[in-house]
């Protein structure tokens, strides 16, 4: 006998959870997104890019990318304007630490930097059942969350 039965109480259960109930769990993204942003801020080397400066206006549909760049050399990440300031250079490396210590008031100030990187990383009741109900605005989201979460998750552990 088949353990699914298509009219069991099980399956209709699980047929109305979120992915139909196919459930299995990514390391990284077992990690509280806030602790994971401090672990990384701790570390002059963790560093972020984005496709251009980052503006009030377009703040929410863009995705941060965090790299840990080389400790020793130049270190021009160090030196670099941060993604809010209007010499930033796309696509540039900028020391994460100074971005947020530098993100400006008009965006909420350090507490706004780790509420836009937090919220990057993660998928909330929201999205989840209100603007991103579908499998394909789903994935669109959950591919974003993890291009922001990965490589802060491997550098830290």
């Amino acid at each position: 006998m088949s353990p699914f039965r298509m009219n069991s109480i099980t399956n209709l259960l699980r047929m109305q959870m979120p992915k139909g109930a196919l459930l299995h769990a990514h390391l990284e993204a077992t990690v509280d997104a806030l602790t994971l942003l401090k672990l990384g801020l701790e570390h002059d080397n963790m560093c972020i890019r984005v496709p251009g400066q980052i503006t009030p206006a377009h703040l929410s549909r863009v995705l941060p990318q965090f790299g840990a760049q080389p400790v020793t050399g130049e270190r021009e990440y160090m030196k670099a304007s941060t993604i809010t300031d209007i010499g930033y250079v796309p696509e540039s490396w900028v020391s994460a630490r100074r971005a947020r210590e530098e993100w400006p008031a008009a965006m909420g100030g350090p507490e706004g930097f780790d509420a836009w990187v937090v919220k990057s990383m993660v998928i909330n009741p929201e999205e989840a059942y209100g603007t991103h109900n579908t499998t394909r605005k789903i994935w669109v989201k959950f591919v974003g969350a993890f291009s922001v979460i990965y490589v802060s998750a491997f550098f830290l552990f």
